[in-house]
């Protein structure tokens, strides 16, 4: 495994777009001297996807994707986030497990691939941007470009390698908004409350699937961003950074000091029962009618992850329902919207992966993810990579495990050295 490479990736902080063709030079450089062909595609808005192939003169084609984007690292690392740090069978750096160890797994696999001339499929590796925002700019981007009517990207199967070392065959949808609302500090405080319970609700939604602990998917809602002035409050604001539910939350009441609450970070992929920032808040901000019951308002956005399998409509319809049976006059506003996918589980191509990889199990993620471009094309995707549960993605002294690259490399091989058309 090329740690070298990836400590050359992990050097560069890809949370800053300025850096992102610097990032791009050295996986061009890393094709060339791999003798792989690597084509380069900037977005509308000029940020850099990379396509390198491999061809090995076969019937189908495998795609194989990963992101070179990062979140912020943030502060409390013990080492420095940009300056690979290595103890044991783990290396420490902003992403070097999300995911740009997804993209060092991929390129050891499609380089052994091709010293041996072994593969049984045509493979082509998206290395894209912006994932951490949505992907529209990355892989989102690469899926829909079209040449002379004709998109530039087909495939038989993909295979998403940003996940955990398992066979992951669906991944939740999403829906993201804000919502709205005035009256009184009570009565918004209140609403607040009663939005935050309905993730009781949204928990006894459950999927067919499992999560890598074992568990099963449960639907999920979250508050992750709190804007509320009335009366004694001059200021109280939550912020979410990136996806890191559920984030913090600042309050400052009139004649105090401002006080952070702080949740504890869990990445939204994962359903994790972290305490909300905002609940934690509340005990405080439901002193301030004492001082002063003025009129307000509210805004707050909410995460509302589905499971699976489940349809984003009902599931929409059923919380915009609950919303305005809480308050008439609160007013939603939908962000983001992405449905969830689910490959079943006799699709020969998790087959196919299972037998690679040595597991009889299928799974799922509660996280949305980039397999929804693939999805949309109809292409049977299903999400593999280095990333443990334990990882601290998004969080401080994040970390891959060097057996954990080693396995998914050694996996992509062997499906590929094996591979059946589908």
């Amino acid at each position: 495994m090329d740690i070298e490479f990836l400590a050359k990736l992990v050097e560069i902080d890809t949370s800053n777009i300025a850096n992102y063709d610097k990032c791009m030079e050295i996986m061009l450089q890393k094709a060339k001297s791999s003798g792989l062909p690597a084509e380069l595609h900037y977005s509308k808005k000029e940020k850099p996807n990379l396509i390198v192939s491999l061809d090995a003169n076969a019937a189908q084609t495998l795609l194989l994707a990963a992101h070179y984007d990062v979140v912020p690292a943030g502060e409390g690392w013990k080492h420095a986030p940009y300056k690979l740090f290595s103890e044991g069978n783990r290396a420490y750096g902003r992403g070097a497990a999300d995911d740009k160890g997804g993209v060092i797994s991929a390129f050891s696999a499609i380089e052994e691939l091709k010293k041996k001339g072994s593969s049984k499929v045509n493979v082509k590796l998206l290395v894209t941007c912006d994932e951490e925002v949505g992907g529209e700019d990355g892989l989102g981007f690469l899926m829909e470009k079209k040449t002379n009517g004709s998109f530039i990207l087909a495939g038989d199967a993909a295979i998403l390698i940003d996940s955990g070392p398992k066979v992951y065959i669906g991944s939740s949808g999403r829906i993201g908004g804000r919502i709205e609302a005035g009256g009184t500090l009570s009565e918004l405080l209140g609403l607040l409350s009663k939005v935050i319970d309905y993730s009781k609700q949204r928990e006894k939604i459950i999927s067919k699937l499992a999560s890598s602990s074992g568990k099963r998917i449960p639907g999920r809602f979250s508050v992750t961003m709190l804007d509320l002035s009335a009366g004694a409050v001059e200021y109280a604001e939550a912020g979410v950074k990136s996806n890191i539910i559920p984030g913090e939350c600042r309050i400052k009441i009139r004649g105090k000091e401002e006080i952070l609450v702080l949740g504890k970070q869990g990445h939204a992929g994962y359903p994790h029962r972290y305490e909300n920032a905002i609940e934690k808040s509340l005990p405080l901000l439901k002193k301030a009618p004492e001082i002063s019951d003025g009129e307000g308002k509210c805004q707050f956005v909410f995460d509302l992850r589905t499971t699976p399998e489940e349809d984003l409509g009902p599931a929409l319809a059923e919380f915009e329902k609950y919303v305005k049976g809480l308050s008439a006059e609160a007013r939603i506003e939908i962000t983001e919207k992405h449905q969830g996918c689910i490959l079943e589980e006799k699709h020969p191509f998790v087959g196919m992966l299972k037998n690679a990889l040595g597991d009889k199990k299928a799974y799922g993620e509660l996280g949305a993810t980039d397999a929804k471009f693939f999805s949309k094309r109809g292409i049977p995707s299903i999400c593999f990579g280095p990333i443990s549960d334990d990882s601290n993605i998004h969080g401080k002294d994040e970390f891959v495990e060097i057996r954990d690259l080693e396995t998914v490399s050694g996996t992509i091989v062997r499906l590929c050295e094996n591979w059946k058309d589908l």
